[in-house]
């Protein structure tokens, strides 16, 4: 994480703003440390606040990384997550030139609802400058409340038919969803269905995330601490950047030391003590262990391809692995949904 700075000041956002951004210094030692740890093939996330607020920061970074991995020789993948209001030609070129993945937050036609007003014309400038980059691996983001739920189809419809080979929905679980914007979800999300099914037959291809990944018989697991670590502004480690944005303002409580892997400093003295043992704190987040108000996940015959974000529910709850219940009935509808697709798509193969 570079910054927990940003130039948005959007409704549903859970993290704390404030103007730091992280020690170039810092990051390199976190660069030195951690490089021999990577896997031959790995990710390298630049994430805020709005990280562009950074861009410096995160090319010298980048650089840094470049130069060491000379003598590593690892297939690297760097990404940057951004609402895309600062990306200039400058920016762009550096994107384009590094192959970057660029996941741009962008809410649609309901952008100056629920982002900052305004923003949307500029952003759709951008989006197709995006597009245009072919060495970018460009996929959207867009965030939708109980209040914006109604401008969903029509939002993802347009970023698809505006060249985006992929577009992922996402749900803010603050503040709650009531039963009428539950039942216009669904809604939306059968008008969108039909959309994808149209584009499917005259394409091949599904540009919906959400509807793209086939159903498993998996658990869905976090992976938070076991193979991704965060390095937060601050100059603390964490098992994912959400785990930082939550304790936030907790410092002082007890979970607190239970989810932070310490100082960068203290961790690179001491990681073979300290990794394991805040490590296994992070070893039941899976959903079989998750709950709501009423039930035990693992007692829900849909628990299989249920992805719960266990810091995401916590916004929700207040508490780590309890879903709020209306989050659950909102999975799903969204499960549902996309069975229906899989299942029509079947359909239309065999016709």
């Amino acid at each position: 994480m570079v910054t927990d700075d940003c130039n948005f000041n959007c409704p549903y956002c859970f993290q704390k703003k404030e103007e730091k951004y992280i020690d170039v210094f810092t990051a390199k030692n976190a660069v030195d440390f951690f490089f021999p740890f990577l896997k031959q093939s790995c990710d390298i996330n630049f994430y805020g606040g709005e990280p562009l607020l950074a861009f410096e920061q995160i090319r010298e970074i980048f650089n840094y990384i470049q130069d060491k991995n000379k003598n590593f020789k690892k297939q690297i993948q760097c990404s940057i997550t951004s609402n895309g209001s600062l990306i200039n030609d400058d920016i762009l070129q550096f994107l384009h030139q590094n192959k970057f993945f660029l996941l741009l937050s962008f809410d649609g036609l309901a952008q100056d609802v629920s982002r900052k007003k305004g923003s949307f014309a500029p952003i759709v400038t951008i989006l197709e400058k995006l597009i245009g980059c072919t060495d970018i691996e460009l996929e959207t983001n867009s965030v939708f409340t109980a209040d914006t739920v109604g401008y969903l189809s029509r939002s993802i419809r347009f970023i698809i038919e505006s060249g985006v080979p992929t577009a992922n929905i996402s749900f803010s679980n603050l503040p709650p969803w009531s039963e009428s914007a539950l039942v216009l979800l669904k809604k939306e999300l059968s008008e969108l269905r039909g959309f994808i099914l149209s584009f499917y037959r005259e394409t091949g291809a599904i540009p919906l995330a959400n509807f793209r990944k086939n159903l498993s018989e998996n658990v869905f697991a976090c992976y938070a601490g076991k193979d991704r670590i965060a390095l937060s502004p601050d100059g603390s480690l964490w098992g994912c950047c959400f785990f930082y944005d939550y304790f936030k303002g907790k410092e002082k409580s007890k979970e607190f030391l239970k989810y932070c892997f310490g100082s960068l400093k203290s961790f690179m003295e001491n990681h073979e003590r300290i990794y394991p043992e805040i490590l296994k704190n992070y070893s039941n987040f899976r959903m079989e262990y998750f709950f709501t108000s009423n039930n035990f996940c693992m007692l829900c015959e849909k628990m299989t391809d249920c992805v719960v974000c266990p810091i995401d529910a916590a916004f929700g709850s207040s508490i780590i692995g309890k879903i709020p219940g209306w989050v659950c009935k909102l999975r799903k509808i969204m499960r549902e949904e996309k069975l229906n697709f899989l299942e029509e798509l079947e359909s239309q193969s065999h016709s």
